[in-house]
């Protein structure tokens, strides 16, 4: 039983392309084999075949660098999750600080303890209220005494804001520059897949 070339690359390209059942059809009706014998040779040229042959041809047939490949994606998908959940924070602090502050009134407070962390105190509709600041800062950024602007929520002047841009943009621009930044990542490991 003489074998070409051209026969060979014809049973080893059914194989690289994940079709063996029609390889072993190809080699009983060329060579007049049964099934088992048909079965055995084709057996022989798929053990010639390297494993990332296989690769190019067929999807369905996972290997290592495939399985790196989905674990990429799952590496851009959390990463994009994470960044539009930061994006998406950032957002709803920006929306929600624009709604109370066109509902708000402009008033003077005065630092009236702890300048490096500060509790502001200010007057609205002739009532007296306190504002605890959340953000922290060493050196002190006020000094007891001064003067500082704040909105005063119209509805509830229990709500302010202090208009400096550590209090109104600090979060909201570190919350968009890490959820770009997570986000950007995702983009990149997607796009390198």
């Amino acid at each position: 039983m003489a074998v070409t070339e051209k026969q060979k690359q014809e049973v080893r390209q059914l194989l690289i392309e994940g079709r063996k059942i029609e390889a072993i059809k190809y080699i009983r009706q060329h060579f007049n084999l049964d099934l088992r014998q048909s079965k055995t040779l084709v057996e022989h040229v798929e053990a010639d075949i390297e494993p990332w042959e296989f690769k190019k041809a067929s999807r369905s047939a996972p290997t290592k660098p495939l399985k790196a490949g989905c674990a990429g994606k799952s590496i851009a998908l959390i990463f994009g999750s994470i960044g539009m959940i930061m994006l998406s924070i950032a957002f709803y602090i920006f929306y929600t600080d624009a709604q109370q502050i066109d509902r708000s009134e402009l008033v003077i407070g005065t630092v009236v303890s702890n300048p490096s962390q500060p509790t502001i105190e200010y007057q609205f509709n002739g009532e007296t209220y306190n504002y605890y600041s959340t953000v922290q800062s060493n050196p002190p950024s006020y000094d007891m005494g001064e003067e500082v602007e704040v909105y005063v929520d119209t509805e509830n002047p229990n709500n302010a804001i202090i208009n400096t841009i550590t209090e109104r943009w600090f979060s909201i621009i570190i919350l968009g520059i890490i959820g770009a930044v997570f986000s950007g990542v995702a983009f990149l490991t997607n796009r390198l897949i």
